[in-house]
């Protein structure tokens, strides 16, 4: 009832309450809620991931039921535009019904939602079995690594969480039945094979610290050597998977991330630096220092597999795309220090928990800007559903 009278407030009392059942329902359903009163930039934005999402539905609404076959044809072929199955097929299905593209980003947020309040939960449940302030603030911000405003990009972000709630149980766990999870967020985004084949290589490896340190070394000091290997990879594979490859990892392509990086402000060039940093020195802190405390079984798979995971980031990031992996890499790490501050007083390494202060928030008020533009101002107002008879106003539009 009060989600139908007020949804943002009901939502903020069941963040309060998390840890109840109909809490977390609250919860998803007003992700959803942010996906039905999402904004969508104008055309003039076209560069933008979201203005395509709406300008192809509304084209796709359009098509007959034929379409259909049309996009199983396409998964790997040279004049098709798309290898990615799950993205086109939601919103197929969804042009069925209707034309309207707020029901595409609805059902984006449906599917994005549920395996963010999953992954979250894994997380949630450890900590409500010991609560500590440093884990809260580490939990707080593993919400904010990705949050629903990613769905702005839908097809790589969606595909991040559903590889992390896999990967976090064949890690820890070595359960191999979630490789089905893992394996279908290449269905999501085509380049999650790369990380498939970190983690497969991990899962039959195993914990070889002593051949993933030097890997690790030796991947902040050659990855520039590489790259012909990755256009010799991409060529073997051929059809869609190399128009990707030369799309992405282009001189030009390089050169425009550079240029949109030197136009921004000092904060958004240093958020990713500073975060990137301070997971690496709080995890070889902990590992120095606190190693006794991090011994058990899944703490020491998580941290070998980090090792690998964060070889194969500093390898790819020669291929200007691949840098966006290093958000995956947030996520362990920050899960990783997250276990730690379970277990250790919070009167214990208040320096970590200082320094690490800064890189996070300047990372949320990042987020939270780039985020802004998607977010419906009338989303907080009472009532449910009057953002769609107000005035189109983004949160952005409010304060920036």
């Amino acid at each position: 009832m009060m989600f139908l009278l007020w949804p943002f407030w009901a939502f903020v009392i069941a963040l309060f309450n998390y840890s109840q059942k109909d809490s977390k329902k609250v919860v998803y359903f007003f992700l959803i809620y942010y996906g039905l009163s999402f904004v969508v930039p104008g055309a003039e934005f076209s560069s933008q991931d979201s203005v395509r999402y709406a300008m192809n539905f509304v084209e796709t609404a359009s098509l007959p039921f034929s379409y259909f076959f049309d996009i199983m044809k396409g998964l790997n072929s040279a004049e098709q535009t798309t290898i990615d199955i799950v993205a086109p097929f939601i919103g197929f299905a969804v042009s069925r019904f209707t034309s309207n593209y707020v029901f595409l980003f609805a059902a984006y947020a449906a599917v994005f939602g549920f395996f963010y309040l999953r992954s979250i939960n894994l997380l949630h449940n450890r900590f409500i079995d010991s609560a500590r302030w440093g884990a809260f603030v580490h939990l707080a911000f593993f919400t904010w690594i990705l949050p629903i405003t990613s769905i702005n990009g839908f097809r790589m972000w969606t595909a991040a969480w559903v590889f992390f709630y896999g990967a976090y149980h064949v890690v820890l766990y070595r359960d191999a039945k979630y490789f089905l999870y893992t394996l279908g967020a290449c269905l999501v985004h085509f380049s999650f094979m790369t990380v498939n084949a970190v983690l497969i290589l991990y899962y039959f490896a195993g914990n070889r610290n002593l051949i993933y340190v030097p890997v690790v070394i030796l991947s902040f000091i050659v990855p520039y050597y590489l790259m012909p290997a990755f256009q010799a990879i991409s060529e073997f594979l051929g059809g869609q998977i190399l128009n990707r490859f030369e799309g992405y990892s282009s001189t030009g392509y390089g050169a425009s991330l550079q240029a949109m990086m030197n136009q921004s402000s000092w904060f958004v060039k240093l958020y990713n630096s500073l975060l990137y940093n301070y997971i690496l020195i709080g995890i070889v802190v902990i590992q120095v220092w606190f190693r006794k405390h991090m011994n058990n079984k899944h703490e020491r798979n998580l941290f070998s597999f980090i090792l690998l995971f964060i070889s194969f980031v500093n390898f790819s990031s020669v291929i200007p795309s691949f840098s966006r992996f290093q958000l995956i890499f947030y996520l362990f790490g920050i899960l990783y220090l997250f276990l730690f501050f379970l277990k250790v007083p919070d009167n214990k390494l208040n320096i970590l928990k200082v320094a690490g202060a800064f890189p996070m928030l300047l990372y949320a008020a990042v987020t939270f800007r780039i985020g802004a533009d998607s977010i419906n101002a009338w989303l907080i107002s009472p009532l449910l559903g009057s953002p769609f008879f107000a005035p189109v106003i983004s949160v952005a539009d409010l304060l920036f």
